[in-house]
């Protein structure tokens, strides 16, 4: 395996081409994150070009989604379609003549043919391998078709297709992560290169864009190793330098199946909107499938750029574990400065009304709260006691925690102890509540601070207390015992 030490200096030109048929999958975010931390380790140039060459599935919100979950996880490329570039265009739409144009060359060169076949002509073939017990491998037979034969074609109507002479041999793939790939092309036959409509299929039109783009390297999921002989074939066909390939491992849901949505998002907006750090979750996705040389898994991204290489890089499939994603984007959570996280959370908690604290206050309530956090919009549920004049008292608290003797003593006289409370002072509230669980004695203290919390909260845990009682105030701090009370009986 090519550890890419030797690549410096090397003037290196990677890129991520995802199709705009659907919003950025994490698996395509993943490997432009490999590219990305490639082309920057090694000072090289990361392109983004836009493969929308399916015209009925391609849609600009698509190609908008993919921009803005790029950006969200901090990867800025140097070349694209809102940027421009030296070889533009940079989205496959804008290009459709130059496919065409090459398409020709390679027919006037001899390394494609036009295949006048109808689908049942196709289907016919399919179904006679299928008895024969053999792989379906196109006869070939337009290939040396007769002008009179053509004529006739085109006389009826037919539409031909540009398939591609594909030679028959063991094909070499020296993979710079996978180490030396031999595939029987014999099995391939020769593909479709031009559809009938005047459109590219995927692998010629790669070829093409790659080589217009000047791409020194190719990393891309193993998904692909089957494409990379046809594409290795149609740059020789060009004289062209082919490009190193290199196939990273796919990303796998922890049952080790394809991720997908049935294992829950599987999109980079998806993530961030529940509440994923971007920083937390491109940290995430650097480790699906690298690793650290010194270990560590908490890693700001331009740190992750200095310690990237390719030897690092996993050639088995990587387990998306929700479980580590959760405690990573936690971590960061957790550290991450108060002010950022603070305003951050405002997006999530936009049915509160905000004004009524100060934005130092706004941090307290955040800074209350987000240990437990997992995922930034749990937040909205986190904080609700903070908000709104009285608070909500499920069954099961008011079953478990205000209808015991316990609570029906300790109200009343917390009722009378708030009187004289320093809401003012965090500290002194604290030194304030000691004396009140001793002032209840023989009541254990974590009965009384239970009540007083049910009472002010609805809840059993949450943020500190003294922190509660100094947010809100004097006049909710009674009234909510009060409506507590109530429901002590």
């Amino acid at each position: 395996m090519n550890g890419g030490k030797e690549m410096q200096g090397q003037d290196i030109r990677v890129r991520i081409a995802p199709s705009p048929t659907g919003n950025l999958h994490v698996g395509t975010a993943r490997t432009a994150l490999f590219n990305w931390l490639f082309a920057r380790h090694n000072g090289g140039k990361f392109v983004l070009r836009i493969e929308d060459t399916d015209l009925e599935r391609s849609e600009e919100q698509y190609v908008q989604n993919i921009f803005d979950s790029l950006k969200a996880i901090g990867l800025n490329w140097d070349e694209g379609p809102d940027i421009g570039g030296p070889y533009p265009p940079y989205k496959q739409s804008e290009k459709l003549d130059v496919y065409e144009k090459y398409a020709k060359q390679l027919v006037e060169s001899g390394h494609a043919y036009y295949c006048y076949c109808t689908q049942e002509e196709l289907e016919a073939e399919k179904q006679l391998a299928m008895q024969e017990k053999r792989d379906f491998v196109y006869s070939g037979r337009c290939k040396t078709l007769t002008p009179e034969q053509i004529k006739q074609f085109e006389a009826e109507g037919r539409k031909p297709v540009i398939r591609f002479s594909m030679p028959s041999r063991i094909q070499v793939i020296n993979d710079i992560l996978k180490g030396k790939i031999e595939i029987d092309t014999s099995h391939i036959g020769d593909f479709v290169i031009m559809k009938s409509n005047g459109t590219p299929t995927y692998n010629f039109a790669v070829v093409v864009d790659d080589m217009d783009m000047k791409i020194t390297h190719v990393i891309r999921g193993e998904d692909h190793i089957s494409n990379t002989p046809r594409q290795i074939a149609i740059y020789e066909a060009f004289g062209a330098e082919v490009p190193q390939f290199g196939h990273l491992g796919m990303i796998l849901a922890p049952d080790r199946s394809k991720l997908s949505k049935r294992h829950g998002a599987t999109a980079v907006s998806e993530f961030i909107s529940q509440g994923y750090l971007p920083e937390a979750f491109v940290n995430f996705l650097a480790y699906l499938g690298w690793s650290s040389p010194d270990g560590e898994e908490i890693k700001p991204l331009d740190e992750i750029v200095k310690l990237f290489s390719l030897d690092r890089v996993s050639l088995t499939g990587a387990i998306f574990e929700f479980d580590k994603l959760n405690w990573m984007n936690g971590t960061y959570i957790r550290n991450l400065p108060i002010e950022d996280i603070t305003e951050r959370a405002k997006a999530y908690l936009k049915e509160y009304d905000l004004s009524c604290y100060t934005d130092a206050q706004l941090c307290t309530i955040v800074e209350a709260v987000r240990n437990n956090l997992t995922r930034l919009d749990e937040i909205k549920d986190a904080v609700s006691y903070f908000f709104g004049e009285g608070v909500e008292i499920s069954d099961e608290v008011r079953d478990k925690v205000l209808k015991t003797e316990e609570t029906r003593k300790t109200l009343p006289a917390f009722l009378e102890f708030a009187e004289k409370l320093d809401f003012n002072n965090v500290e002194k509230l604290h030194e304030q509540l000691g004396e009140f669980r001793e002032q209840m004695k023989p009541i254990k203290p974590k009965q009384s601070m239970w009540a007083v919390r049910a009472a002010l909260t609805g809840r059993t845990g949450g943020a500190d207390l003294a922190v509660v009682l100094s947010l809100l105030g004097k006049d909710r701090v009674i009234g909510r015992t009060k409506a507590a009370m109530a429901l002590c009986e």
